[in-house]
């Protein structure tokens, strides 16, 4: 779907011909360096626990689950929406992560699945899946080319899947802002090539495209694309600076909608001390959305103009609006803390459409030496319509996990997950959480690390 009123022609001339992106290779093996703050697009953070790359590893667990937040997009005979109550069972779950490093070039992967029966209402029995790849390919000094994928199919915004997708920040879809548990059918896939003419200066160039299928008709797909460009430069020893570019489009196929969006943004990254990474970017993002409003005329005034007295006239907004992104690391020995914030646009969540986000998170994940694994993550979303009249939808989210080594290769495995939608609707479940409690097998000379 197009928009009806297209953005400046000067827009397209950029998106095609710099078709760039902000991202470059870098935290790889890979002898090439491009600067603090600058992450590869490609193996990226896929594979790795703890800000370290690991060996592959393969799981699978037993479970008990308990969960109170399940929100159906479904109504009763008298309209109003389901209610679940708590809901517990048992979870099966299996995984896969890890990098394979070559001399040019590394193969990132993480996979989980789990398989659940709710013992008090199997109607809500399932199945869910992730994988994400990733692949860094140094083909000279000069020239890197970076692959990324990710598909997935997810009915519920909580649990171990859905913790999964979210931490992809390339994935469009983010479970976390989701208003409904249904099923969700995902596919986002990258392709960038970045060339360094000089060791200190790279350009980066290539875009994405990203699916997203909702089983209910009650919520809108998404078919969108991105096309971005990127110059960065090693201004010192221990900072980067750059520029960059993207145009996205987001298409809304069984709904009247679509936006396009060009983004324009300043970077820096620095490197303090050896463990400290901050990564700034800020700049504008340019939304221009059309989508439809229904109009009513008198049955007197329809009849004689031999029109509906109910039509959809399109609506075309066109907004301005800051962008930016703040995160500042830490890497330990065997740890990686991360804060963040950021402003950008979002595809939506099925209800809301193309949105800006507006986003403030925060993990940390340890790995002993033997026996111990935890992670702790939280943080909170706003989501504000580019082209409605709608009230914020805010989310505040938080979790912990933790992976234990009983015997060898038998770990105990824990998970708690809790989450408060800002929405005050009628009948809607605005708060619950999410407790797994179980056993995982996955034989290795270093602890599990799940989350």
């Amino acid at each position: 779907m197009h928009i009806g009123s297209t953005p400046d022609s000067k827009y397209k001339f950029l998106a095609l011909t710099l078709a760039t992106v902000f991202t470059a290779s870098a935290q790889t093996n890979l002898s090439t360096y491009q600067g603090p703050g600058v992450e590869s697009p490609g193996v990226g953070n896929i594979g790795t626990r703890s800000g370290e790359q690991v060996d592959l590893r393969v799981w699978g667990a037993v479970s008990g689950v308990y969960d109170t937040y399940t929100q159906p997009v479904s109504t009763d005979s008298t309209g109003k929406l389901v209610s679940t109550g708590g809901l517990y069972g048992i979870e099966a779950s299996v995984g896969a992560y890890g990098v394979h490093s070559w001399r040019r070039a590394q193969l990132g992967l993480n996979y989980v699945g789990s398989l659940r029966h709710y013992t008090n209402n199997s109607f809500y029995d399932g199945s869910d899946h992730a994988l994400s790849l990733g692949y860094t390919l140094q083909q000279s000094r000069q020239w890197v080319f970076n692959l990324r994928g990710s598909a997935g199919t997810y009915s519920y915004n909580t649990g171990g899947v859905a913790t999964s997708v979210s931490s992809d920040v390339n994935a469009a879809v983010t479970p976390s802002l989701g208003l409904f548990d249904t099923r969700t059918y995902f596919l986002d896939s990258s392709a960038y090539v970045t060339w360094m003419p000089t060791p200190r200066t790279s350009y980066t160039f290539g875009g994405s495209g990203n699916k997203i299928i909702y089983r209910t008709n009650a919520l809108a797909d998404l078919n969108g694309y991105t096309l971005s460009g990127n110059i960065n430069h090693i201004a010192t020893r221990n900072t980067s600076v750059g520029v960059s570019y993207a145009h996205t489009h987001y298409g809304y196929p069984n709904f009247f909608g679509a936006t396009d969006i060009n983004t324009f943004e300043g970077t820096f990254g620095a490197a303090f001390s050896r463990v400290w990474t901050v990564t700034l970017r800020g700049g504008v993002f340019i939304a221009e959305s059309v989508s439809a409003r229904a109009v009513t005329l008198n049955p007197a005034l329809a009849a004689l103009l031999r029109i509906p007295s109910v039509f959809f006239q399109p609506l075309y907004v066109k907004s301005t609006n800051a962008s930016g992104f703040a995160e500042l690391k830490r890497q330990f020995r065997r740890a990686s803390l991360s804060v963040q914030y950021a402003r950008a646009a979002t595809p939506g969540n099925g209800v809301y459409l193309a949105s800006r986000v507006d986003s403030a998170t925060g993990r940390l994940s340890y790995t002993a030496v033997r026996k111990l694994n935890f992670g702790i993550d939280g943080g909170y979303y706003t989501l504000t319509s580019l082209g409605a009249d709608l009230q914020k939808d805010t989310v505040y989210s938080g979790g912990a996990g933790l992976s234990y080594e009983l015997v060898h290769a038998v770990h105990l495995t824990t998970r708690y997950d809790a989450r408060h939608q800002g929405l005050d609707l009628s009948g809607y479940k605005q708060h619950g959480y999410r407790v797994t409690f179980g056993v995982a097998f996955s034989p290795g000379n270093i602890p599990l690390s799940l989350w």
